[in-house]
């Protein structure tokens, strides 16, 4: 459920949660279990992660989700021809959140695969502009990941490469 919220920028309606994460339940068993899963929350601390109301969940503010910083860099990076254009350290920040893999890797569920095709077809695009000019722009630039990284954990360097966040 958290993971569902933290993949929006915005708050969305509790109906909406309980139709992703329980879609063949019927709404009085969706619902019940959408309840069940906020209070389960509660003991390890996670509701706090969460702004619920009796329509909507949302992302608390201070949390922090690294594919809305990438979201946001990418879409700045877009707003320019080529990357030369665009801000360096904007291009510094966003070369770690292209390499970090995809999203949710390993989730099967409907609603996880749509969201990875929708940031991969946008990292693609970054990825893209940027490969066009990785030798004046970034040259230590690779287009390829070379490991898949779990969202909610810190990256370890692969191969112990002191150079790969």
């Amino acid at each position: 459920m958290i993971a569902l919220v933290a993949a929006k920028q915005r708050p969305v309606h509790r109906l909406w949660v309980c139709a992703m994460l329980w879609p063949h339940a019927q709404t009085r068993r969706a619902t019940a279990s959408l309840r069940s899963a906020m209070w389960r929350l509660q003991p390890v601390g996670a509701e706090a992660l969460l702004v619920v109301d009796p329509q909507y969940v949302a992302l608390s503010p201070e949390v922090r989700v690294d594919l809305h910083e990438a979201r946001d860099h990418i879409e700045c990076l877009l707003d320019h021809s080529e990357p030369a254009g665009a801000d360096p350290t904007l291009i510094a920040e966003l070369l770690p959140l292209l390499r970090a893999g995809d999203l949710l890797d390993g989730w099967d569920e409907a609603w996880v695969v749509r969201e990875r095709d929708a940031y991969r077809a946008t990292r693609a695009a970054a990825l893209d502009l940027l490969g066009r000019n990785s030798d004046k722009q970034v040259p230590h630039y690779s287009r390829t990941s070379r490991h898949s990284v779990h969202p909610l954990r810190p990256v370890a360097p692969a191969n112990n490469d002191p150079g790969e966040p």
